[in-house]
């Protein structure tokens, strides 16, 4: 299956970042919608933000669906040496069921990308039939009056396991709390855990299997995990082999943070030599 058939729909707030480096886009549904696009497929976005600001952040060759909000999804991105520390200053509307279009309810490739809690529960079971993935970092997470980010308390953390396929998860979303890798083993038919720069580890069924980063220079790695993920569901859709999927994603995500934003993802044909290049790892 070529990449031009992927029908990749990814759902989540696209935010505006304020980071050291600036005012920045972010956003699982943002940099999953650009990875997917590069990578050839056709792609569809539902959102939330303030009505007529889509051209903004996206091309028009992307198919939304806005629920028009207010205000932006804002976070704040402060850092302490090497470890960031978020900040939720602003949120946008919660996604539902029926914010789904319908005749987007066959596709059959579904990213989800909650940042906030923004995707409620039911629009998880609007897509049956479809491969479903999620990268949970926004069901796992809390913030207090001062917007400062925190993971759920352990009995909140494991008290649900999104009804999905795939999930992927990283060692800032989870902390030490170990036990949600093993609920989502028991739930999900592939887990990926990523730790940045020390690149993932793949849980599909009883075996484990360690993906290394590839070797670049890292200048942003923010939305890394965004672009890793985007680019796995693609893969993996086209071709069910997860580990396969896992180390394309990995060199998809190789070139993202060697620039800002999103202007370092690359193209399928970039990935596939970069893929080559680097085949002994």
């Amino acid at each position: 299956m070529s990449g031009a058939q992927v029908p990749y729909l990814v759902v989540g707030h696209i935010t505006v970042d304020h980071t050291p480096n600036g005012r920045e886009w972010g956003g699982t549904a943002l940099f999953g919608a650009i990875t997917a696009l590069r990578l050839g497929a056709k792609v569809h976005v539902l959102t939330s933000i303030p009505d007529g600001e889509i051209s903004k952040v996206l091309p028009p060759d992307v198919d939304v669906t806005n629920v028009p909000s207010p205000d932006w999804c804002t976070f704040r991105h402060e850092f302490v040496g090497d470890v960031r520390e978020q900040y939720i200053t602003n949120v946008a509307c919660t996604l539902r069921a029926e914010h789904v279009p319908k005749h987007w309810r066959t596709l059959p490739l579904v990213h989800f990308g909650p940042l906030v809690q923004e995707i409620d529960h039911d629009l998880l079971a609007a897509f049956q039939g479809s491969l479903r993935g999620a990268s949970v970092q926004g069901w796992l997470r809390k913030w207090g009056e001062d917007g400062h980010v925190h993971p759920l308390d352990p009995d909140q953390m494991l008290a649900w396991a999104p009804p999905i396929e795939v999930s992927f998860l990283s060692e800032e979303d989870i902390g030490d709390q170990r036990a949600i890798i093993d609920l989502y083993r028991k739930t999900h038919r592939i887990v990926v855990l990523t730790d940045g720069r020390h690149g993932a580890t793949l849980f599909e069924g009883e075996n484990a299997t360690r993906i290394p980063a590839f070797p670049v220079h890292e200048v942003d790695a923010n939305g890394a995990g965004d672009v890793f993920s985007a680019a796995f569901m693609v893969r993996y859709y086209e071709t069910g082999r997860a580990v396969e999927s896992a180390r394309f994603a990995a060199v998809v995500a190789s070139f993202h943070v060697e620039q800002h934003g999103t202007d370092g993802i690359p193209t399928r044909d970039q990935a596939e030599r970069r893929l080559l290049e680097y085949a002994h790892i």
